[in-house]
């Protein structure tokens, strides 16, 4: 017949597109979720980029002031005020930086946690991360002392090796790769903190070991203690 209907060819197209209707489905479906998940991921490190550049800037200002204060013991606006104001502007503007040493600091401290989210164990990162962290304390430290912040070799107007550091740890944190499943929120075995703590030192001592500094407190890779890793 000229209408005839071939039921068994028409059955086996019909089931063939919903087939392929459902494997477009899931495609989507998953295509979405990963979609999803890198779009999170890529916003949350724009966060931590952004909460990066802030730490920069909330740790400039007390570090250049008190060197400024160190520096400039008595000619500090000779002709604004007297030499007893001058003197208790200068302690209270070394207080405030030292208190706003410590808050950076503390700040820093939770980059770790976005670290591991973002990256894993990411040997690169982390080893980075301990020598910054490991500075910040041997400046909090020389703040405690009354002490220059500079380096042997350093002066006002020179390269700033900390800020060099930084900058290497920024343009690493904004290029890493992602990790697909996050690691565990506890403390990792103690052979990946043993070699965390191996590689933060020798980042440490690429951008600060060259200069061997010697003074009463002695080599500065001696003076600065273990970083403590925190979970």
């Amino acid at each position: 017949m000229l209408f005839a209907i071939d039921w068994a060819a028409a059955e086996r197209a019909f089931w063939m597109a919903v087939g392929q209707l459902v494997v477009i489905g899931v495609a989507g479906f998953v295509a979405n979720i990963l979609y999803k998940r890198y779009r999170d991921l890529s916003t949350a490190r724009q966060d931590l980029l952004k909460n990066i550049d802030e730490f920069s800037r909330e740790l400039y200002t007390p570090r250049k002031l008190y060197q400024v204060m160190i520096d400039r013991t008595s000619d500090l606006l000779p002709d604004v005020c007297t030499p007893h104001q001058r003197d208790a502007r200068r302690l209270e503007t070394i207080h405030q930086a030292m208190t706003d040493l410590v808050a950076a600091t503390g700040r820093f401290r939770t980059f770790q946690v976005e670290i591991l989210r973002l990256y894993g164990y990411n040997m690169d990162l982390l080893s980075h991360y301990l020598a910054i962290w490991r500075f910040l304390k041997y400046t909090r430290r020389r703040m405690e002392k009354g002490a220059s912040l500079y380096l042997p070799g350093e002066q006002s107007g020179s390269e700033d090796a900390f800020y060099n550091l930084f900058d290497v740890f920024r343009f690493r944190i904004s290029v890493a790769r992602f990790v697909h499943i996050a690691p565990a929120a506890a403390k990792p075995p103690e052979s990946v903190i043993a070699e965390m703590r191996r590689q933060g030192a020798e980042v440490f001592d690429h951008y600060f070991g060259a200069a061997q500094p010697e003074s009463q407190s002695g080599n500065l890779t001696q003076t600065i203690p273990q970083v403590e890793v925190a979970y």
